[in-house]
């Protein structure tokens, strides 16, 4: 694992950009602390630099960037490529030599015999910088789902890119101008979606994409994989699926084993990482390391289960309890993270445990996916009533009662509610029904669009009120192209292409590289995925409503009792801390004078939601602990970056 950067500064001295190299390398240097390097053009105009955290062929071999035979290409490569052996194998056959063992010189050599298309060829993770000087072209390409990221800037003369933003604020050049259009976006979802990032000019390359970048012309963008294709239903029976599955996991997960250094899982104790640790467990050969955090809260902590699964299948565990301290000096670092608005609090433990792993193993498995592929979140069969209740009232009914409602506007409802002669408690509740309830159905009735529907229902701030904290800056992120069959398939398909790479893998890749430490995604294989997705709905969900088949292949390694348990999910106990221990933080960064000052929000919104969190008590309602949770993380940010 890696951190890339570069720049072409095409038909423009390249001075200013040169001498600022060294530190964009620097800022990616937790990304890779083994190693650096950097590579520049005879005339200045096209540099990349590297840094690397050495996991396959730990000699100077490995040393990027890397130069092809006859000079003619130049690589940088963040990632893994698990297959690359068979690579090798098939490149040496058509006459081609290596010098190292690793997998970088085998996918430089790839590009250069198939071009592009030597990324179909790739089972892993990967973002490549790719220069040809016969034809002063840029290539930059990410892989299918994302698990790699990849940010470029772009303004009409020169293109940056690296691995993180903060690559980019290294060239002093480049100038980094907030968009406010995408920060509704955040406060509604929790995170910015490719292909927009929070910086005018700049973009993150969305998963399954390169770009190409010619002497004359703009940079061109295309998809070469996609969740949203078309695919033939899979056929056979129950039991033929359940054993091509199985076969699929084992194969995968085995791939994701392949490294010259020590390698371990991250055990939750649900069923994807349980199911990862004991696949691995039985056919690798090897004692698995696994780690989990817990929580003094038991209803946040699912340790116990880990520990079971842990002993059951004959794991090396380690366990670890996170305590509010920790939380407070996690959230000290956030802002550096995530050097662009993130809201998903579960990146705390997953710090955590990845600070925890690295103290003896440099590679960790995570269980990410799975939810998305096998219908695993428990809000999916709440919005599948949802659509199913839409679609059976009539389309005239539907309009109607949305223009009743908006003759009640939001300000005045609240209002009202505000004012109601009643102890905090009773308001509280008031308002969730009234104002909050009654907004997001007004919206929704008259849609028939699934995105549409989706989006609202998975909205922490709605867009109305996003659009009175913004101001009125706020802008829809983009709706993927593409139809699905049916509701359920289109929220997977859209967790997948938005949720998935832009939350949960950006959460996994910035917490496990800021402590030096490689994150892989078995369940994120794409023969799995393509598998999962040409699934029945009835397989993926099943009479439990989640993860059917994933069930069936589990119960071959884990016992039912540990396996059919309630989803408890990755959460921590935010709302308690952030009234105890953590207050002081809100009292801080959501201070009315700070926040008018900052000119971004609106200080009597925030005072609102902060007022709103604190009259509800504990654990009264959790869409209130989450927008003030995403006011303090982007107030954070703020202070930091913008």
């Amino acid at each position: 694992m890696c951190g890339i950067t570069g720049y072409w500064a095409r038909n423009c001295r390249p001075e200013a950009w040169l001498c600022d190299l060294p530190s964009a390398v620097q800022s990616l240097r937790q990304r890779g602390p083994d190693d650096s390097g950097t590579w520049v053009r005879a005339d200045g105009n096209v540099a990349f630099g590297h840094t690397r955290l050495s996991i396959l062929d730990l000699s100077e071999l490995g040393h990027q960037p890397m130069v092809s035979a006859d000079g003619d290409l130049v690589m940088v490569f963040n990632g893994e490529i698990y297959n690359f052996a068979e690579i090798r194998s098939e490149l040496e056959a058509c006459g081609h030599r290596f010098r190292s063992s690793g997998d970088s010189e085998v996918v430089l050599a790839a590009l250069r015999h198939w071009g592009t298309a030597a990324v179909e060829r790739f089972i892993g993770m990967f973002a490549i910088a790719l220069w040809q000087e016969s034809e002063r072209r840029l290539w930059l390409i990410r892989d299918r789902l994302g698990v790699k990221p990849l940010y470029y800037a772009w303004d009409g003369r020169v293109l940056w890119f690296g691995s993180e933003l903060k690559a980019l604020r290294a060239f002093r050049a480049w100038r980094a101008e907030v968009d406010r259009g995408p920060l509704g976006e955040y406060f509604q979802f929790g995170y910015v979606s490719a292909p927009r990032s929070i910086y005018r000019q700049v973009c993150k390359l969305p998963p399954g994409h390169w770009l190409e970048l010619r002497e004359t012309g703009e940079p061109a963008t295309r998809c070469y994989w996609s969740v949203l294709e078309p695919r033939e239903p899979l056929a056979g029976s129950e039991s033929e699926l359940e054993e091509q599955l199985e076969a699929l996991f084992i194969d995968a997960f085995r791939y994701r084993m392949v490294a010259d250094v020590p390698v371990g899982v991250f055990l939750s104790g649900g069923l994807d990482s349980s199911l990862v640790a004991a696949i691995l467990q039985r056919h690798s050969g090897q004692t698995v390391h696994t780690f989990t955090v817990g929580f003094t809260d038991p209803s946040f902590d699912e340790s116990r289960w880990a520990r079971r699964v842990a002993t059951h299948v004959g794991t090396q565990h380690t366990e670890h309890v996170l305590s509010p301290a920790e939380m407070a000096g996690i959230l000290t670092r956030w802002a550096e993270l995530f050097d662009e608005p993130f809201g998903d609090s579960s990146g705390v433990p997953t710090f955590l445990v990845s600070r925890v792993a690295r103290e003896s193993v440099k590679v960790a498995l995570s269980a990410d996916g799975g939810d998305e592929l096998f219908s695993g979140y428990q809000h999916y069969g709440a919005m599948l009533a949802r659509e199913r209740m839409l679609a059976r009232m009539p389309r005239p009914a539907r309009n109607a009662l949305s223009h009743s409602l908006q003759l009640l506007p939001a300000r005045s409802l609240q209002r009202l509610v505000d004012r109601l002669p009643a102890p905090a408690p009773l308001r509280h509740a008031a308002r969730r029904v009234v104002v909050d309830r009654l907004e997001r159905l007004r919206v929704v009735l008259p849609e028939a669009d699934p995105a549409t529907i989706y989006d609202l229902g998975m909205s922490l701030w709605t867009p109305a009120e996003s659009a009175q904290l913004l101001g009125g800056f706020v802008s829809p992120r983009p709706v993927p192209n593409g139809h699905r069959s049916n509701f359920a398939d289109h929220m997977s398909c859209c967790d997948l292409r938005h949720y998935l790479p832009d939350d949960i893998l950006t959460k996994v890749d910035r917490t496990t590289m800021a402590v030096g430490l490689e994150g892989r995604e078995p369940l994120l294989d794409h023969r799995l995925v393509e598998f999962a997705l040409r699934l029945p709905l009835g397989l993926r969900r099943g009479a439990l409503g989640t993860k059917h088949l994933l069930r069936r292949v589990l119960y071959r390694y884990v016992p039912r009792a540990i396996v059919d348990r309630p989803k408890q999910g990755f959460g921590i106990p935010m709302s308690r801390w952030l009234r105890g221990e953590l207050s002081a933080l809100l009292d801080i960064y959501l201070a009315p004078e700070r926040v008018r000052a900052a000119g971004i929000l609106d200080p009597r919104v925030v005072a609102r939601a902060l007022n709103n969190f604190r009259e509800g008590g504990p654990g009264r309602d959790r869409l209130d602990v989450q927008k003030v949770w995403l006011l303090l993380a982007f107030e954070m940010w703020r202070e930091k970056w913008a």
